[in-house]
């Protein structure tokens, strides 16, 4: 069996929200851990926001955009971030995780994440 084009690009697409049920939060967090492909949440999730863009820079990619203003991030360390469908407050199945060296948020910094899924 062969996954063909017209089926990544669905699944592209319902990732994205033009289908059913689809990615609409980035939550980010302060925990450590290495990545690992059977993670299904961020190790500690402090917050969750909605997806601000959502563009498909071609059939098989999509790019989504998580803003947090400075008094949101104040006081964060972040060291972790992913994307989820859905949960509620900090909790909810994640597509990815990403791991980063902390960075610590003073209120004077605001923070964007661009995260681009090419499904191939």
């Amino acid at each position: 069996m062969v996954f063909n084009n017209f089926g990544k690009n669905r699944i592209t697409l319902l990732m994205g929200g033009s289908i059913a049920e689809n990615i609409d939060y980035f939550m980010i967090g302060t925990g450590s851990a290495t990545v690992s492909v059977t993670q299904d949440s961020l190790i500690t999730a402090t917050d969750r926001q909605l997806t601000t863009d959502v563009t498909y820079p071609s059939l098989q990619k999509i790019k989504l955009q998580g803003d947090w203003n400075s008094v949101e991030m104040s006081g964060t360390q972040l060291t972790e971030f992913g994307v989820t469908i859905s949960g509620t407050g900090t909790t909810g199945s994640i597509w990815s995780r990403s791991q980063i060296p902390s960075l610590t948020f003073d209120g004077t910094n605001e923070l964007r994440i661009e995260e681009t899924i090419e499904v191939f």
